[in-house]
């Protein structure tokens, strides 16, 4: 069995390294890291699979991380996507039913919860039904 691959796109390296700290506890899970959009899209076109999106919403430059996430999706049709912000969602502009979303800060259990959400929203929208975000 494969291991997980977790992409995650945080501009701030204390706060990445806070959350690969908790995805490291997962067992069989390879992280991917990226800093902004361009350098998140690297990662999203050199692998052959991606399970898992965790993106700050608010990245350098004029992409954001919900435009991290269409293209890992246009890629990767069966990746779950958990976008985290201290903005409110309300103030996030293009996000989409099947994207988990998170305020900034959270621990594991808020993360894991958040991650689990996004696989069920995906499955319920591939299977027909909407599910809506949070």
């Amino acid at each position: 069995m494969a291991n997980l691959v977790v992409l995650i796109v945080e501009d701030h390296p204390g706060v990445r390294d806070s959350v690969e700290r908790l995805v490291e506890q997962w067992p069989n899970v390879d992280i991917l890291s990226a800093e902004n959009f361009f350098s998140a899209a690297i990662w999203i076109n050199a692998v052959d699979h991606l399970d898992i999106i965790l993106s700050d919403v608010v990245l350098p430059g004029e992409m954001t991380g919900v435009d991290v996430a269409d293209v890992a999706v246009a890629t990767h049709p069966n990746v779950a996507v958990v976008l985290f912000s201290a903005d409110h969602i309300s103030e996030i502009k293009g996000m989409r039913e099947t994207y988990g979303f998170i305020r900034k800060p959270f621990g594991i259990e808020q993360l894991t919860m958040h991650i689990d959400k996004a696989f069920l929203r995906l499955r319920s929208v591939a299977e027909g039904e909407l599910v809506p975000v949070n």
